[in-house]
């Protein structure tokens, strides 16, 4: 019988079974994994059985032989392959070929969930019920279809955690040989317009620059990650993170976009009016959709005032530096601190005066607004580091405050701000009010920095010399 495949794709997509969108002349898919596309040309293949074949156990289990398109008047059939089933296939792999593949993508997957809840359990659990597409649905979705870029960069980070957990030498350098094969497939990805733009090559971005967090070379290494990510979320512009899975790639990797601006004296594009706006867009639809709560709405709202201090701290060194005193700038520049100040000690008060300290289960029955879908373990380490994150981001300002002051009236001829930004490449230790148990629940489980750094909104990098 002439096996004619039905599917009009391309006969890569056939034989991993996945839907081509036929574009010509290369597929998508084919472009997104960074293979050259076979094409669209289907060639007739006949499958010969006979009783004597499919009863010998110890012979082939089938004979491919392929025939021209008109074949001649002969019987003679051309021996193309045959298949030892003793050789090198196993019975899972003969029954269905890539089922050991499948298997390991499915295991990969599950174990990043429990990656998420040993490194970033706060971030996760803080927003994964506000949005459409968390990472854990993502990844199941794509488990069996993905890129294998994607699947290696899930595999590291799951090897990793394993390693950690059970302080396995010979595991870690398995993560880092699979963060390795990632990398040069993200690097691939990126070589395409098209592809560089896709929430699959952010992902894969964002998971390696996490790895480079937790295992870098250096401790500063992980900011040449965080700035790609960055450009590749700026690339993509703000209408790729409004909704979808788009929205919570943005979500995952906000805090540290901050933190690296910081780190490196540069204002944060994030601060700009059209990513501000579509800040706010989000914030009435998750109203309307029943996601939203009083204390992720105040979350929210503070992270949107502390994106204006990486470019507040830049303009502060820019003007303190001169020579020159621009009484104008100045002027501009402290009114906007200032400003900037009053609006984040007002959105800090009121999460203090609408989520105490102690919260019992009788206040949330009378505001269930109060935290909505957020756990509420989750909640109160969020309020905890939100809340130290905005104290870091006012010291901060005040600092700014009084060294332009200076400036300004030039109460001192060697007024100066120091020519390395004031912020560490990884997060200083978080005060004492803010309590790190090691009981692994949870309810009190932060133990990676990442995840202190994110709901910290990127200010737990702050130098301890600023509160002193």
């Amino acid at each position: 019988m002439v096996a004619v495949p039905y599917s009009k794709g391309c006969r890569t997509c056939i034989q991993r079974r996945v839907k081509c969108d036929e574009a010509r002349p290369n597929c998508r898919r084919c472009e997104l994994r960074g293979i050259l596309c076979p094409g669209y040309r289907k060639s007739l293949t006949f499958l010969v059985r006979t009783p004597s074949n499919c009863g010998r156990l110890m012979g082939d289990l089938d004979q491919w032989v392929t025939l021209p398109a008109q074949p001649k008047k002969s019987n003679t059939l051309q021996y193309v392959a045959e298949r030892d089933i003793w050789s090198n296939n196993t019975i899972d792999e003969l029954v269905v070929p890539s089922l050991a593949e499948k298997t390991l993508a499915a295991q990969g997957i599950e174990i990043l969930g429990s990656f998420i809840d040993a490194t970033v359990p706060g971030l996760y659990y803080m927003h994964s019920t506000r949005v459409s597409v968390n990472w854990m649905n993502f990844a199941r979705r794509h488990v069996e279809s993905t890129l294998d870029p994607f699947i290696w960069s899930v595999r590291c980070l799951g090897t990793l955690h394993l390693a950690m957990k059970h302080q396995d030498p010979e595991r870690i350098a398995s993560s880092r040989s699979m963060y390795s094969r990632g990398l040069r497939g993200l690097h691939g990805l990126l070589q395409s317009p098209r592809s560089a733009r896709s929430d699959m090559a952010l992902a894969i971005a964002i998971m390696l620059a996490v790895y480079e967090m937790l295992d870098g070379i250096t401790p500063r290494s992980w900011l040449t990650h965080a700035g790609g990510v960055a450009t590749l979320i700026r690339l993509r512009g703000p209408n790729g993170h409004r909704s979808g899975f788009g929205r919570t790639l943005l979500i995952s990797f906000r805090s540290f976009i901050v933190a690296d601006a910081l780190i490196r004296g540069e204002a944060c594009f994030l601060a700009e009016p059209a990513w501000k706006s579509m800040l706010a867009d989000t914030l009435a639809k998750d109203s309307t959709t029943g996601k939203g709560s009083r204390v992720g709405d105040l979350v929210e709202l503070m992270f949107n005032e502390i994106t204006e201090c990486p470019g507040l701290y830049a303009r502060a060194c820019a003007v303190i530096k001169t020579p020159e005193t621009d009484h104008s700038m100045c002027e501009k520049l402290m009114h906007e601190v200032v400003q900037s100040r009053g609006r984040l000690l007002q959105h800090k008060n009121q999460l203090e005066s609408v989520f105490p300290v102690s919260l019992n289960s009788e206040i949330l029955r009378s505001k269930p607004d109060l935290i909505g879908l957020i756990p509420l373990p989750v909640a109160q380490k969020s309020r905890e580091f939100t809340l130290y994150g905005a104290l870091s981001a006012v010291a901060l300002l005040d600092q700014m405050v009084t060294l332009t002051q200076s400036k300004h009236c030039r109460l001192s001829t060697n007024v100066t701000m120091s020519t390395l930004p004031m912020w560490d490449a990884l997060p200083s230790l978080p005060p004492n009010d803010v309590t790190m148990d090691g009981k692994e629940t949870l309810a009190n489980r932060l133990p990676a920095w990442p995840d202190q750094l994110a709901l910290s909104m990127g200010m737990l990098a702050v130098k301890d010399h600023l509160y002193t």
